[in-house]
């Protein structure tokens, strides 16, 4: 299928119509609409190694970052698989994190306690 478009440009870097016609490609993916049973499945139909499939992911940040991206990829693996709870979430949690009660910390699948403080007494650089 295709579509038909009469453009031209101006000097001003408008688009006008003229009688110029470019022919643009419409395509869509059957796979784009679909729902994948599991990773494997979605990795092996979009032509993917079978030896890099991601089905956990480490949030080492708190905070508003940390719940922005489990919430995020939580709902694409809604859309994508039916189950938001396809990829599993591993956080880490310093005891500052535990006593404060953060948000990322009851999101996550996984909790790791770290030890607080400066940065050269836990896994930052």
């Amino acid at each position: 299928m295709s579509a038909e478009l009469e453009v031209s440009t101006t000097a001003g870097g408008g688009v006008t119509p003229s009688s110029h016609t470019s022919r643009l490609p419409r395509t869509v993916s059957a796979n784009l609409h679909r729902r994948f049973d599991s990773v494997t499945d979605y990795v092996k139909q979009l032509g993917g190694s079978k030896s890099h499939i991601i089905e956990k992911v480490l949030i080492a940040n708190n905070g508003v970052a940390a719940v922005k991206a489990i919430r995020s990829i939580r709902k694409w693996a809604y859309d994508i698989f039916g189950n938001e709870s396809t990829i599993q979430f591993v956080v880490m949690a310093t005891p500052e994190d535990l006593r404060a009660n953060a948000e990322y910390i009851r999101m996550g699948d996984v909790i790791v306690d770290v030890p607080g403080g400066s940065n050269n007494h836990n896994y930052a650089n």
